[in-house]
């Protein structure tokens, strides 16, 4: 499901503009992690440095913001607090564990599940047997659907309108992608829909493989969907299709199985 774009809202008489500015500020810590001043925050949001000092100060009031010893802002626990009612109400995360946990020690890599976020997706829940690889994603953690293997699974799941949409999305946002997500992500999003699975060899960063299947959509409309994230020393591009492929659409079945069950 792909939410309204931010042109689409601004011309809604109903959209609180400032509402979205201070989450605006929120969402900047996602792509900059680390503490942030004023003045890089006016930079990453596009805002105002007057608008972005109140929109702090009133974050900071409620809780969402902290400053750290130099005086500049980090995620305050109010973000955390907020996001515990989404992660409750996902009783997959916990029927899956075990599961996922067993494929994170078979493939050497982290598995996880995700759900779409825009024009993104988001873990919200992420299991590993080891630090040791190249890449430890945690809970909460976006990245963009086009280039990875849990993006194309996430995408099979979308009704034709969905795609369509999504498409007209990337090309008002994102144009530099328009041209890979038509030669590259939408025809294995549909050989993923034929198949069960979807791979990506190294396309979102060179040292990970990325295998993925779609789960199910809830019954508000989301899709969800699991992954296991590689090295790509420990699999070549072959063993990924042949071996990784098969074993992420059967703990795909059996984590749609549990949920049934539940």
């Amino acid at each position: 499901m792909i939410a309204p774009s931010r042109a689409e809202n601004q011309t809604d008489p109903s959209f609180a503009t400032t509402l979205a500015h201070g989450l605006d500020v929120l969402a900047a810590f996602r792509n900059h992690p680390g503490s942030l001043s004023n003045a890089e925050l006016a930079l990453h949001t596009g805002l105002s440095r007057p608008t972005v000092s109140r929109l702090t100060y009133t974050l900071e009031q409620l809780g969402y913001l902290r400053r750290d010893a130099k005086g500049r802002f980090v995620p305050g626990l109010g973000v955390l607090a907020a996001a515990y009612p989404v992660l409750s109400s996902l009783k997959v995360r916990q029927l899956a564990r075990p599961l996922m946990r067993d494929f994170a020690a078979y493939a050497g890599g982290t598995v996880s599940l995700a759900m779409p976020f825009g024009l993104d997706f988001i873990y919200v829940e992420t299991l590993r047997t080891t630090d040791a690889a190249p890449h430890v994603p945690d809970v909460g953690f976006v990245s963009s659907l086009a280039p990875t293997a849990v993006g194309r699974a996430l995408l099979s799941l979308f009704t034709g309108d969905e795609i369509d949409a999504y498409v007209a999305r990337v090309k008002a946002e994102r144009p530099n992608d328009l041209d890979y997500v038509r030669k590259r992500t939408l025809p294995d999003t549909e050989l993923c829909r034929e198949r069960g699975f979807a791979v990506s060899l190294g396309e979102w960063r060179r040292e990970i493989f990325g295998v993925a299947a779609p789960l199910y959509r809830t019954p508000t409309g989301e899709c969800l969907s699991v992954n296991c994230g590689v090295p790509s020393f420990r699999f070549s591009p072959e063993q990924i299709e042949r071996e990784c492929g098969p074993r992420i659409l059967g703990l795909a079945r059996s984590i749609r199985a549990l949920v049934t069950e539940a």
